[in-house]
């Protein structure tokens, strides 16, 4: 009839209110694929010893030419004995050259192949294993402060958090707090110097290195809980990712285990380690184990934060230590000194030039696939914490 209104089908109702309640399940559908649609990746933040410093030589060749006894992995266009080469840095830190943050291609983080979290395995790809660490940064360098031209790695974390789905973040810092280098160059001199000029670094800066420890700790927490709200803030939860700290390993043996003796200058000009026995006891059983113990608590005291440990990860490698040796002529890029037998950190080198100061004391490309393989080790599996061994 003119002027009356039917009802509409019960059928047609209930389709229309089904096309409405598919919209938002449609928009929440879209979210979750873009979300699933992130590639897994892993992060390494931090310093020196994580950014990959010193990755430029396959162990140590006391000499000035060519591939350097086939040491020096930015070595091209060589002669066929390898005494003559060109050199390019870029080869093994990209990019991260210009700026001294030395992120070398073999950096701990590029081993990381796989991840296991609450309960599930992610396989990482080589573009998804992300070096952000950077050479001489302190904790406040990953916190507010812009370093070597870049923002804070803080910053930096974020973007990532963004624009992948984050698995591991692993975190080495704290050395460059309490002064490392300068405690690795103070003892060093000392050594070097006329023995009635001299010292030992283990009475002249031992005493100071317990308050500086106890800072560098409280700072190291305050790094733990910044990525954690970082990634809360980014939507994950703290069962979404794992958050490894890393402690230090040792670069030079204990003075007993030094095959130069001590009173031999050939630990300055021959082995690159110009330290005395009782120093290199205290840097050894003092100074790496307090920083240990630092970088426990912290990791305790703000929870969930998984340690991996490095203090025995290169013994029986370390610079001078017996049973291993360096390069030698014969040794080349094509056929270098076997791992087995090698230093795993790089020497302090002395007279002529060969590459640069701040890789002395760090991680080689040997040390830091090591301690990749234990990474990665610590991953596959559930346990919070690790011990890294050189035999391991």
């Amino acid at each position: 009839m003119r002027g009356m209104r039917t009802a509409a089908p019960v059928w047609a109702v209930v389709v229309a209110l089904g096309a409405l309640l598919a919209v938002p399940s449609a928009a929440l559908a879209e979210e979750a694929a873009t979300e699933q649609a992130k590639e897994p990746a892993v992060i390494s933040l931090g310093d020196s010893f994580i950014s990959g410093e010193a990755g430029r030589w396959q162990g140590n060749g006391n000499t000035v030419w060519g591939s350097r006894y086939g040491t020096d992995l930015a070595a091209y266009d060589c002669n066929s004995s390898e005494t003559s080469c060109y050199y390019d840095p870029t080869k093994v830190y990209g990019s991260s050259y210009d700026n001294g943050c030395n992120r070398s291609a073999g950096a701990e983080i590029h081993h990381l192949s796989t991840v296991r979290v609450n309960g599930r395995t992610f396989d990482i790809d080589a573009d998804d294993r992300i070096n952000l660490a950077c050479s001489g940064a302190t904790t406040d360098d990953i916190l507010r402060t812009p370093f070597k031209g870049e923002r804070p790695q803080i910053e930096q974390l974020a973007d990532q958090a963004a624009a992948k789905d984050v698995k591991l973040i692993v975190l080495s810092i704290g050395g460059n707090d309490i002064g490392f280098s300068d405690v690795i160059a103070n003892c060093a001199k000392g050594f070097s110097l006329p023995k009635d000029f001299g010292w030992h670094c283990s009475e002249s800066l031992g005493p100071q290195m317990p308050g500086r420890i106890d800072t560098m700790g409280t700072k190291v927490e305050a790094v733990l809980e910044a990525v954690q709200n970082t990634m809360a803030d980014a939507g994950y939860r703290d069962s979404d990712y794992r958050l490894v700290l890393q402690t230090y390993p040792s670069p030079i043996p204990r003075g007993a285990d030094n095959r130069y003796p001590e009173t031999s200058y050939a630990r300055l000009n021959t082995g690159g380690c110009p330290f005395y026995d009782d120093d290199s006891d205290w840097a050894r059983d003092t100074l790496i184990p307090a920083l240990a113990e630092a970088h426990e608590q912290a990791a305790a005291s703000v929870g969930g934060v998984d340690l991996l440990d490095f203090q025995d990860a290169f013994d029986g490698h370390e610079v001078c230590a017996e049973g291993v040796r360096q390069s030698v002529s014969g040794d080349t890029l094509a056929n270098p000194l076997p791992e087995a037998e090698s230093e795993w950190a790089r020497f302090i080198v002395s007279g002529f030039s060969q590459g640069q100061m701040q890789e002395s004391m760090h991680p080689n490309f040997y040390g830091q696939r090591q301690m990749g393989e234990c990474l990665n080790t610590m991953a596959e599996a559930t346990a919070r914490t690790f011990t890294c061994s050189s035999s391991a």
